[in-house]
């Protein structure tokens, strides 16, 4: 457990309000929630990006990539940058499941 100080003056307002400490960890899952939700959201936007630009999701992309050489042949030719997209677009991924994870354990507290 981590402890935090807070001004007096917060401190007497919530204990006019009820209990602090509910109130403070209340407060702190409310605003950790609505900043993983900020970053789901951007994360989304740039995987559909790369969705949008390859014309499938990525696991299907990386189905493809890994199994069609025909499929790699052409990449090369139409998206001749696709090795780093790809490398971007696998880390936006892992970095969106690890937020749900994050917001999926928030929802178990």
């Amino acid at each position: 457990m981590t402890t935090f100080t807070l001004s007096h003056k917060y401190v007497n307002i919530l204990q006019a309000i009820g209990n602090a400490h509910e109130t403070v960890e209340e407060a702190v899952r409310s605003h950790i929630t609505q900043k993983i939700g900020e970053r789901i959201g951007r994360l989304q936007h740039e995987i559909l990006a790369f969705q949008t630009r390859y014309g499938l999701p990525y696991e299907k992309f990386y189905i493809s990539i890994t199994t069609d050489e025909n499929f790699v042949q052409n990449l090369r030719k139409s998206h001749p940058t696709w090795e780093r997209d790809f490398n971007t677009w696998e880390y936006y991924t892992e970095e969106l499941n690890e937020w749900l994870g994050h917001l999926e354990s928030l929802s178990k507290i």
